[in-house]
């Protein structure tokens, strides 16, 4: 989903925060009982002649490798470590802009992995302080874009992700962005001043980002951009044709590989399109409903380091396509300090 709050937690409050029981956005997790990894037909006949193949994990951040409390879970840190030493590459696919990712976070994420920010829009490979591809709308578009937005409901109004500030519009509310890092507030779109390329907008609807919601923008919006879900109370509006499963296919590409190869998960409905490109796509749990249904595995909940989970099942998968007098692989290592 959408980036958490700028002091490391997830809530109500958050743009886009996931979470791991009903939320504005996300459909809450199935019954109680449900522990472990559920396949889907296809993905339990699958997954043993797929885990040795896969080499690329690219996963979702809230509600995916953080828990409900914003945190990157110790095992989760491992298992990613591991996944690395094992030969993966990894990438995090995000709707959070660069800014708002904790250090806290970052840090117990390998340094081979890329960073796709802004639902893939803005992608920084290993280590690259600079971003090497950013996609988003031209200005003008834009305008048009926050006028047909403010023309469909009073009640709606807009922020827009840049690569280096968030740039919130009247009647934009405070409250919504107040964990946020650099914001400028601006009374009116005729005021604005655009960069060439524009990630994305989000829509404060007032009423939350569940599919009806959705819907209801992307009407208003016609062909002109996409409208998916984020958290905390925003759909999110990015040009046709990009989004997460484009970052995808654009890590692939430079990577040099298949999208087949891919492993993909997330919770949120801005992740179904990747989940449905990768070669196999998971969701925690908490995802939501339409984003399980989807999903070719159902792992635990983000609580219960659900990417911990898939990286077990990814490694299990490849140890048996090992020899007989290979040893056997031993416990994840623990994550660096």
């Amino acid at each position: 989903m959408n980036r958490g709050r700028a002091d490391g937690t997830s809530g109500p409050g958050a743009p886009g925060a996931g979470t791991s029981g009903a939320g504005a956005c996300g459909g809450g997790a199935p019954a109680a009982g449900v522990r472990g990894v559920r396949a889907s037909t296809a993905g339990a006949a699958g997954f043993g002649a797929f885990a040795p193949r896969a080499r690329l994990l690219a996963c979702d951040l809230d509600g995916t490798l953080l828990d409900s409390a914003g945190r990157l879970p110790e095992p989760v840190s491992a298992a990613l470590f591991a996944a690395r030493d094992a030969g993966l590459a990894l990438a995090v696919i995000t709707a959070r802009p660069r800014r708002d990712v904790e250090p806290e976070v970052t840090g117990r994420v390998p340094g081979s992995a890329y960073w796709a920010y802004s639902n893939g829009a803005v992608i920084h490979p290993p280590g690259a302080p600079v971003p090497r591809r950013v996609t988003g709308f031209a200005p003008d578009r834009v305008r048009s874009l926050l006028a047909a937005v403010r023309g469909a409901s009073a009640a709606w109004s807009c922020a827009l992700d840049l690569v280096d500030r968030t740039v919130t519009v009247d009647p934009f509310p405070r409250a919504a962005s107040e964990h946020w890092s650099s914001v400028v507030r601006c009374a009116s779109a005729d005021r604005l001043a655009l960069p060439d390329r524009v990630p994305k907008l989000l829509v404060h609807t007032g009423t939350g980002c569940g599919t009806a919601e959705v819907a209801a923008v992307q009407r208003a919006v016609g062909p002109r951009a996409a409208a998916t879900a984020s958290g905390g109370g925003f759909v999110e509006l990015v040009p046709p044709g990009t989004g997460k499963s484009a970052a995808l296919r654009w890590l692939c590409a430079d990577l040099g590989m298949d999208p087949a190869d891919a492993v993909a998960a997330g919770d949120g409905l801005n992740d179904l399109s990747m989940l449905r490109l990768a070669g196999l796509g998971a969701a925690p749990a908490n995802a939501h409903p339409e984003v399980r249904a989807a999903a070719d595995l159902v792992l635990p909940s983000n609580d219960e380091a659900a990417v911990g989970a898939l990286v077990g099942l990814l490694l299990d998968g490849r140890d048996g396509a090992r020899g007989p007098d290979d040893p056997p692989r031993g416990p994840l290592p623990s994550a660096p300090e």
